[in-house]
């Protein structure tokens, strides 16, 4: 064989290995691209039943600020009522607005709102984090007092251990 030759095999073998460098190259970047298009389609479907649980819960708290309100009315404390109704109907209205809007736009929105009034975003921030705090802090209560409460229910009673005299 030919020094000429195998220079030409050579090329034809870097050749081939090229193209094979730039299908396996084009395969990792397609797959790579479904990943992430599958990873950000389960992050979204995720957000969106996180919204709607939030949305849920925010209704909770909208009809029981209301029903509240309605309470202090029947109480004849009427200026009270009226801000908790108000209060109620904010609420209602934010449910709206959330609840007709995707997560992205619901994100850039708040990005945009983030950059436009950081103080009172962190602000926000800061008054939703003592909220859910305190939130969590109640429903744990609740649930140990509950907990409590069904133990005594079914715990034997130190008179009917006692031996017979």
């Amino acid at each position: 064989m030919a020094a000429s030759d195998m220079k030409e095999q050579a090329k034809e073998v870097g050749k081939h290995m090229q193209e094979k460098a730039g299908q396996v190259g084009e395969q990792i970047k397609t797959q790579t691209s479904q990943l992430t298009g599958q990873a950000q389609t389960k992050v979204k479907t995720t957000l969106e039943e996180q919204k709607g649980k939030g949305v849920g819960e925010l209704s909770n708290i909208a009809e029981a600020v209301r029903q509240t309100g309605q309470h202090l009315r029947d109480q004849q404390k009427d200026g009270i009522a009226q801000y908790a109704e108000r209060a109620a109907d904010q609420m209602d209205r934010l449910i709206r607005y959330v609840d007709s809007r995707d997560v992205s736009e619901l994100l850039s929105e708040a990005e945009i709102f983030a950059r436009r009034h950081p103080e009172a975003f962190l602000g926000g921030a800061f008054m939703m984090g003592l909220v859910a705090g305190r939130f969590i802090k109640s429903s744990k209560e609740r649930r140990v007092s509950e907990y409590s409460s069904r133990q005594e229910q079914t715990s034997p009673t130190a008179s009917s251990l006692s031996a017979p005299v």
